[in-house]
């Protein structure tokens, strides 16, 4: 008796573990159906058509041509000195004394020349910085405005972009490219580059 009644324990536990794993398996299945849903933009189009990118790259050329006049100033300064220094005999105090102004004036305008390049290339690049990271802000707002999931950069490049893109130079270019192409293949309704452009350049208020 004790026998049956284990057997039948035993039945019905390994049921009540069938049941629970179909049930498992069945939400799984259900959990997974669910799709996500993606969108593709071209970070490099927004960012060299954008308004902001314009209006970095117009302040910061009107800053290099103040840069430019100073330096050019300085430079004038030095030829003028080497210029009056014909007329002074070697030696003698005045030919020295402008001797030490012009190598100043020199040493002066290697040490701009030098920190006005470096000046330069760190506000490029914090410009550039606050574009991308405003780019990223405008994808995330319009990707939870209308409830995307993934947002994939499409990596434009001259195998799939071929009119607006050149070609390799080199080998190692062309790998490089194919090792670094990520997006193979994107149906283009996903593209929400012209709207995230627009939103960067406040046409979308």
């Amino acid at each position: 008796m004790k026998k049956r009644s284990f057997i039948a324990a035993s039945i019905l536990a390994f049921a009540g573990l069938f049941i629970f794993c179909l049930e498992y398996s069945s939400a799984a299945k259900d959990k997974s159906a669910v799709s996500a849903k993606i969108g593709v933009v071209s970070i490099r189009e927004v960012f060299d058509n954008c308004t902001m990118k314009a209006e970095t790259e117009k302040t910061l050329a009107a800053e290099g041509d103040k840069r430019f006049a100073e330096i050019k100033a300085l430079e004038q300064a030095v030829e003028a000195d080497k210029a009056s220094l014909a007329k002074f005999k070697e030696g003698t105090q005045e030919y020295m004394d402008l001797l030490k102004g012009m190598m100043m004036k020199q040493s002066q305008l290697d040490a701009q020349k030098e920190f006005y390049q470096q000046e330069f290339t760190v506000k490029e690049m914090r410009s550039k910085e606050l574009i991308y990271r405003k780019i990223l802000d405008v994808i995330a707002k319009i990707a939870k405005d209308r409830s995307y999931d993934i947002i994939l950069n499409r990596d434009d490049n001259y195998l799939n972009q071929p009119e607006s893109s050149p070609p390799a130079q080199n080998p190692t270019e062309l790998i490089l490219t194919t090792k670094t192409h990520k997006l193979l293949y994107f149906n283009k309704d996903l593209d929400i580059t012209a709207d995230v452009l627009s939103a960067m350049n406040g046409k979308d208020k």
